[in-house]
């Protein structure tokens, strides 16, 4: 039930993002906006797993936050790259892999994915190299995920039109 809690309040703040203006890009995009408008708002906790069991059941709608690869996951069992179980209901969040089909980013995301980069960088520079090589390698990564969101991602509305 904690679960369902935080897929709503997730959804919750797509909703707001996508209100205030924020762009929305990935494969997932147009479904996670469908999704986040379907989910219901949770003014207080589900008291039955039946319940909670049933919402966590829309395979493609229910929404997962991955704040450690800055986005979002509207996971979908069959697209995951994530390698969840068969019966999964939730991604295996430390399995993201790069060009999942589920990936949602938001420009706040983005911001957060590019300021991290910086952050690897200045650790990288009180590395040796071999470690430095790599944290900057990994700097990059973030920071090219957000160039590419702030070059390809459209509005909300835009995304829900595709």
């Amino acid at each position: 039930m904690e679960t369902d809690l935080a897929v709503a309040q997730t959804a919750a703040r797509l909703r707001d993002a996508a209100a205030a203006g924020e762009k929305i890009s990935g494969p997932a995009a147009r479904r996670a906006l469908i999704g986040a408008a379907s989910i219901p708002s949770f003014e207080g906790a589900l008291t039955k797993p039946k319940a909670a069991a049933e919402f966590l059941a829309h395979d493609g709608l229910v929404l997962f936050d991955n704040p450690d690869a800055f986005l979002l996951c509207a996971f979908k069992r069959d697209t995951a790259l994530c390698d969840p179980d068969a019966g999964a209901t939730a991604p295996n969040q430390f399995a993201y892999q790069l060009g999942c089909g589920n990936a949602i980013r938001t420009d706040s995301h983005a911001q957060a994915a590019r300021e991290h980069g910086d952050r690897l960088d200045e650790r990288a520079a009180l590395m040796p190299q071999p470690l430095g090589d790599r944290l900057r390698l990994a700097a990059d990564r973030f920071r090219a995920a957000a160039d590419a969101h702030d070059a390809t991602a459209p509005t909300a509305e835009e995304a829900i039109a595709r």
